[in-house]
């Protein structure tokens, strides 16, 4: 009796520890840690008024130059309801929505850089078994079309492009192989947790995509790039979306924040100034 019950004791214990374990795992790879990865976190700083300056400077270059204006035109209500805003009356109005335009960027650019430090960390900790071999080979064919065009817009040969990039057959192999490992281990995230796109969900990001790299509507986007890539690409954000929103922030190094620091600026910018010239009538 003593020992059934030790024995039960031991099953029990092993059925719970087993319960417990983070590892996923399919015939292709096995995802060692995915909950609870520690990423350094991003400080978000204050908008100021001297970054608003930059990209009212930017506007005003481009409305000057358009209207054959002194170059020191200053912005006025005038300007603004009339060609730099579809929403904004005054200089003031114009500002404030621009600072709106500016934080939000930042607050995006600090999360997908969360995103993109936790993902690391799954895929350094991701054991690949064996790889798809069609796939690999599907993926170094779409990579070798994106030098070829790369090639054609420097105005050189593919071969001498490569050459000159110093990029050969064997990293083009490589770089098929890391991108594959990366759809592999999304793959096995999503199927165990249900983050594969829906059809509304998925022609939602569709469409967000076609905004934000400039495509008139999702069919063009999807002339471009084929539906079954963008289901991957859609199911890889999901995961690592989830994966961060699981994630153990730490405070980050003195190092880490002054990089994060001017990387914000840059890209919130860049952003804001994109932003600002999409409401310009």
């Amino acid at each position: 009796m003593k020992k059934t019950a030790v024995l039960l004791a031991a099953l029990i214990a092993a059925a719970s520890l087993a319960g417990c374990s983070d590892k996923l795992s399919d015939d292709y790879v096995t995802v060692n840690e995915y909950k609870g990865i520690e990423v350094e976190k991003v400080e978000v700083t204050e908008t100021t008024e001297e970054e608003i300056d930059k990209v009212v400077a930017r506007m005003m270059e481009g409305y000057v130059a358009q209207h054959d204006l002194p170059e020191d035109t200053q912005i006025t209500d005038e300007i603004v309801k009339e060609t730099l805003s579809d929403t904004a009356e005054t200089v003031e109005e114009y500002r404030a929505d621009l600072r709106r335009q500016i934080d939000a960027a930042k607050e995006d650019a600090a999360r997908e850089k969360i995103e993109t430090r936790a993902w690391e960390q799954v895929i350094d900790k991701t054991e690949v078994k064996s790889y798809p071999k069609d796939r690999i080979k599907e993926v170094k064919k779409h990579l070798e079309g994106q030098y070829e065009a790369y090639a054609k817009e420097a105005g050189m040969e593919y071969e001498a492009y490569m050459e000159a990039l110093g990029m050969t057959d064997k990293e083009l192999d490589k770089a098929a192989k890391a991108s594959v490992k990366q759809e592999l281990a999304a793959d096995v995230i999503a199927d165990r947790y249900g983050l594969k796109p829906n059809e509304e969900a998925f022609q939602k990001a569709l469409e967000e995509y076609a905004e934000e790299y400039k495509f008139a509507n999702t069919d063009l986007l999807l002339e471009a790039v084929s539906e079954e890539e963008m289901r991957l690409l859609v199911t890889q954000d999901n995961v690592k979306s989830w994966i961060a929103d699981r994630c153990k922030l730490v405070e980050a190094s003195e190092e880490t924040k002054a990089e994060d620091s001017e990387e914000e600026a840059d890209k919130a910018d860049t952003k804001a100034n994109e932003d600002g010239k999409a409401t310009a009538r």
